[in-house]
């Protein structure tokens, strides 16, 4: 058999191969004569209109009721296609007749008469609405990301700052750093599951104690069902991280029988909104004494805590125990039934 394609029967049957093409495509396709009238359109078209041929044939992009700045925009860009022989490309809004408006990427090109002169203007008109919107997307997601990368690096070198500063060798402040970033990468990887809109309170608390609650029952967690917002997830994360910590060391997770109770619930509406109230308190612990939380954990839970959470925070060292309360400003819409 010939490796060529077989040639159609007539000149007939080609045109009614193109036809079948020109019918078909989803494209707009499109021919204008010297004075901008529509001498072809194909179906796809005439569907974004709304119209038939015989409506259609021989009218100009004004006629046909675009906008008067689409309409005049298409004559400069068909007359520049004439002066110059030379295709145009361009991007532009328009009103499908079922679809609303939709973004079309088209090219006017030039078509050469038997005698080389431009006796034509041929169109082809896609819709990129949907990639349009993806490309969008994308932008929005690379810049939230380099605001997010951003963030977190500025986080990591204050980590790494304050951990030096406050450990008496490097040994001691390689496990801060470390034991810092992992409770940092825990939250990430919450707030990753979750597209990074928002965090559940519940799942972030419980990943951010999971790797001190080496028995049944040390950890007693209860409250509402709430979304925090990555900022505040982030930051709440970062202070149950230092009270975990403190508490493994010196406070009520030091000893076999210490407990820790993580409470959350909404507060009255005062004259600063919506609030959720939460607590953190040990039992069962050895009497705190406020020398073991000096330094940049209590720094980050009483003063960074307050303004990334947008309330209040206070630290308290009760014989029974450390009590750490915390006041999240929250939208009645962020509450779950």
């Amino acid at each position: 058999m010939s490796s060529e394609f077989p040639a159609l029967a007539s000149p007939d049957a080609t045109w009614r191969a193109y036809e079948a093409l020109l019918g078909t495509t989803p494209d707009l396709l499109y021919v204008f004569d010297l004075q901008h009238r529509f001498i072809y359109a194909n179906r796809a078209l005439l569907d974004m209109w709304g119209m038939t041929w015989e409506q259609a044939q021989g009218k100009t992009c004004l006629e046909i009721g675009y906008e008067p700045w689409h309409a005049a925009m298409h004559d400069e860009e068909i007359e520049r296609v004439i002066a110059t022989r030379q295709p145009i490309r361009g991007d532009v809004p328009f009103p499908h007749a079922e679809k609303g408006v939709r973004i079309y990427d088209y090219i006017f090109t030039p078509v050469i008469g038997v005698d080389g002169e431009v006796e034509a203007i041929a169109g082809s008109t896609r819709d990129v609405t949907e990639r349009t919107q993806q490309e969008q997307r994308m932008q929005l997601m690379v810049n939230e990301l380099n605001h997010r990368v951003k963030n977190s690096l500025v986080m990591i070198q204050t980590l790494i700052r304050q951990s030096m500063r406050s450990s008496s060798g490097m040994r001691e402040a390689q496990e801060k750093i470390d034991a810092r970033i992992m409770a940092l990468s825990i939250t990430h990887n919450v707030l990753t599951r979750e597209g990074w809109h928002s965090a559940d309170l519940v799942e972030l608390v419980s990943a951010a104690v999971a790797p001190y609650a080496t028995a049944e029952g040390r950890f007693q967690i209860s409250g509402v069902s709430h979304r925090l917002p990555p900022h505040k997830a982030v930051a709440l994360s970062m202070a149950l991280h230092e009270l975990c910590t403190n508490a493994v060391k010196y406070g009520a997770l030091s000893v076999p029988e210490g407990k820790v109770r993580i409470a959350w619930q909404p507060s009255d509406i005062d004259e600063a909104g919506r609030a959720l109230q939460l607590e953190w308190q040990e039992r069962d612990g050895p009497s705190p004494s406020q020398d073991i939380v000096k330094g940049f954990g209590a720094r980050l839970l009483e003063q960074g805590l307050s303004h990334d959470l947008g309330g209040a925070t206070a630290l308290d060292f009760q014989p029974e125990g450390v009590r750490y309360r915390a006041r999240i400003p929250i939208e009645d819409s962020q509450m779950a039934a």
